[in-house]
């Protein structure tokens, strides 16, 4: 027999984000009436969203280093400097790293969306399921149209066929998000691929004296690390309430999940969710 393999997926630093979309939709899952396949559609589909998220973590965390790295290599008069004659001098141009690292965020980013949502079908090729559509059968790609008004017909198609409280609460949320960050990313995410005049992002540094002062990009008026930590949050949370609204829809009407207060958060068993039984049931 061969020994068993044990792998380490992340540090600890990423350990929350992990155990939420590992344990606890795993523990949530157990009250959805799901069939034996599709509770192992549901985990296989769960965990290929989880290995994109960590390519996409992997890229955030690799931009952060080098943003780091680089202030420190300035502040030292390593990479970009003043040279004796006052000249400014790049011998380290980290642009090249910077949009490979960011493209390699918003890419994956943009990916762990079609993972949770669906796509739209290619006439000719077999298309897997998302977690969305496992669990509802509904294929969710509907959420990626731009047009609002095509959005809100299909978001009716789905709630006339699936009726009920929760099936609204679902594309609420969606809703919501569309609004405020999804739709920006998928813009973020096209310009990236097909572009072609999309010129990537720029480093500006000033000599001032014997010292540089460094200018980094910016996108929609945010310094690029909190822009994309924005992003990263509101990807994860996004994902996160999307699966747990969803396995509602599945669940007895007698039974839902309800939010954790943070003050009653446990850091050790960071569970945000839990489940509760309704004095009557949800219609």
């Amino acid at each position: 027999m061969n020994p068993p393999t044990v792998k380490t997926i992340a540090d600890p630093g990423d350990s929350e984000w992990l155990f939420r979309l590992l344990h606890q939709i795993s523990q949530l899952s157990q009250g959805a009436l799901l069939s034996e396949n599709e509770r192992a559609a549901f985990d296989s589909a769960r965990m290929r969203l989880i290995e994109v998220l960590r390519q996409c973590n992997d890229a955030r965390k690799l931009l952060i280093e080098l943003l780091a790295e680089h202030i420190e290599d300035v502040a030292e008069g390593r990479g970009v400097f003043v040279n004796e004659a006052g000249a400014l001098i790049i011998e380290d141009d980290i642009v090249p790293r910077l949009n490979r690292a960011a493209n390699g965020f918003f890419v994956p980013a943009r990916t762990a969306l079609y993972h949770l949502f669906g796509q739209k079908p290619v006439a000719g090729k077999r298309s897997v399921k998302s977690i969305l559509e496992i669990l509802t059968g509904f294929n969710f790609g509907f959420v990626f149209i731009f047009d609002s008004a095509r959005f809100e017909q299909a978001a009716q198609n789905y709630i006339s066929q699936a009726p009920g409280v929760r099936s609204k609460a679902l594309i609420e949320v969606i809703r919501s998000d569309r609004d405020t960050w999804s739709l920006g990313l998928q813009e973020i995410r096209d310009t990236i691929i097909h572009d072609t005049e999309y010129d990537g992002l720029k480093m500006v540094y000033q000599a001032n004296d014997i010292k540089v002062a460094i200018g980094f990009p910016r996108l929609n008026g945010k310094p690029i690390l909190d822009f994309v930590e924005m992003y990263w949050n509101n990807l994860i949370d996004s994902i996160e309430e999307v699966i747990v609204l969803t396995l509602c829809t599945r669940m007895s009407p007698l039974l839902a999940l309800d939010r954790i207060p943070q003050n009653e958060w446990d850091p050790t068993l960071p569970f945000r969710w839990r489940g509760i039984l309704l004095d009557h049931p949800t219609p």
